[in-house]
């Protein structure tokens, strides 16, 4: 039997560094849990020193309740007394935090509420030696909470090393809403997207879409690139990077340094990416660290034919040969070996985004996302 619509009410916290994975997840579970009959408040960090309130935009075009709040530093205390305040005023349910700074801020502001305290783990990346002791204390701080998520089984494990109680601990993939990539005019958009960002008919088009970061090793895609190049001088290829991050002006540098910048083009951030998606021939995950990736999931929903490394969870959604092509982490050479077999097989490259269209929806719906969260919910607050 089904069971009626409870409204509960759950307030997502997340301080972002810009509109990535994360935070469509994030958003996708809010619409998706709106309309299971929950109510969703997304309350957004605004970082004084590093401003980031693109989940906060992109949430209220999306006619779901979201607002900011301010954040000037680690020990902020007005920002835990605005917290509570929302949480308070809207008779919050569950707070559900979304990473390692909205957990500490979090836990803060819920102490003494009654309401239950659930976080995700969508990735630890090992940066640097500062966020290598954030994330470890916020290991620590996971046992707070009521449940822990994690996106991935290798994040799982990760997550049980801090884990006092390792059956507060599950896993929920990710889940993508896949009418997002169904575009019906597919050969006319590829075109029109082609030439606004001046790519040829002819063009091989390889992409790449993430934050330009240490843990997605655009550095590695440049360099199999450059070998791609010299094993085919004879065809067309092109390198699409979208994002923006830390590692921009490195990469541009070693672009350059490599003597393949002409042949590629830096983006930027866009929010097109169903129509990026289409004007690609392969799109390649070059991550060292990974949870699951919503790109590469939104890939697979485009019918774009997949490269990967065999980062995080990604061995679980792509089986090599299958409904896409896996190569060892940091191995460039191997890279660059499949993009050339893969580049001069048409077929081959319509036959695995087929497939690889066909196991995302069957397997990574963000209905079927939403309902296990809803699940997860709704067992603590019945054991309340």
């Amino acid at each position: 039997m089904r069971r009626e619509p409870m409204n509960e009410k759950i307030l997502h916290l997340r301080s972002s560094g810009g509109f990535y994975g994360a935070e469509q997840v994030i958003l996708t579970l809010a619409r998706e849990l709106s309309a299971l009959g929950c109510s969703n408040h997304i309350v957004c960090f605004n970082n004084t020193y590093h401003p980031h309130l693109e989940l906060l935009e992109a949430a209220t075009k999306s006619h779901l309740s979201a607002v900011a709040v301010d954040c000037r530093g680690v020990f902020d205390t007005q920002t835990v007394k605005s917290i509570r305040q929302i949480l308070t005023s809207r008779a919050i349910d569950v707070i559900h935090c979304h990473d390692y700074k909205t957990r500490f801020f979090g836990l803060c502001a819920a102490r003494g509420l009654n309401l239950k305290k659930v976080a995700t783990n969508h990735l630890w990346t090992h940066a640097n030696l500062r966020l290598r002791v954030y994330e470890a204390i916020d290991g620590m701080l996971l046992n707070a909470f009521d449940k822990v998520v994690a996106v991935s089984e290798p994040i799982e494990m990760e997550c049980r090393r801090f884990m006092l109680r390792t059956d507060k601990l599950t896993c929920i993939p990710n889940g993508i809403d896949t009418s997002r990539f169904a575009i019906s005019n597919r050969d006319e958009q590829r075109r029109i997207t082609r030439e606004e960002l001046g790519f040829k008919p002819d063009d091989l088009v390889i992409g790449n879409i993430a934050r330009l970061s240490i843990e997605k090793d655009q550095a590695l895609l440049l360099r199999a690139f450059k070998e791609l190049a010299s094993l085919s001088r004879e065809r067309s290829y092109k390198l699409l990077l979208v994002g923006n991050g830390p590692e921009e002006r490195p990469l541009r540098n070693l672009a350059t340094e490599l003597g393949i910048h002409d042949r590629c083009l830096f983006a930027g951030v866009r929010r097109d990416v169903p129509q990026i998606l289409t004007c690609l021939d392969v799109y390649v995950q070059s991550s060292r660290r990974e949870g699951l990736p919503m790109i590469v999931l939104e890939a697979m929903a485009a019918k774009v034919a997949i490269v990967s490394t065999k980062a995080g969870g990604i061995p679980k959604v792509i089986v090599d040969g299958k409904d896409g092509r896996l190569v060892d982490i940091g191995d460039a050479d191997h890279l660059a070996r499949v993009l050339h077999d893969l580049l001069n097989r048409a077929d081959e490259r319509t036959r695995l985004g087929q497939e690889a269209h066909r196991v995302v929806e069957a397997q990574f719906g963000a209905h079927a996302m939403a309902e296990r969260y809803l699940a997860v919910y709704r067992s603590l607050m019945d054991h309340a």
